[in-house]
């Protein structure tokens, strides 16, 4: 059997794909987690406190950028950082706070879809 690296090619590109799951992971799931909670125990408590059976994609949706806020840390701090790059021309740290970004995007889109999938009829 090969072995991993020679397969992947060089092992900065091995390290720079690291890196980038290392960036863009935790935000993914942070914010999947909090839109799926979210949408869930929203509709539970709503329904709890006697507005009627809520669909949990309904509320999940109302949540997701507060999901991608959560995800990124809070929204001044990520926002300040992107902007210190730009004065900096730091592309690295732009690139970086970029990926975190959209990824925590992507994981609250991820979680509102999984939500109207389980809510579907």
């Amino acid at each position: 059997m090969r072995d991993l690296g020679i397969l992947m090619g060089d092992t900065s590109l091995n390290q720079l794909v690291s890196k980038l799951l290392g960036v863009g992971i935790p935000p993914f799931f942070l914010s999947l987690g909090v839109t799926l909670g979210g949408g869930l125990l929203g509709a539970l408590g709503l329904w709890l406190a006697g507005r009627g059976p809520q669909d949990p994609a309904v509320v999940g949706y109302g949540i997701r950028i507060w999901a991608v806020a959560i995800a990124i840390g809070g929204t001044f701090t990520a926002l300040e950082n992107l902007e210190r790059g730009f004065s900096a021309h730091a592309l690295s740290a732009i690139f970086r706070d970029s990926i975190s970004i959209v990824m925590a995007y992507l994981g609250a889109q991820s979680g509102y879809w999984l939500l109207n999938q389980l809510a579907k009829p």
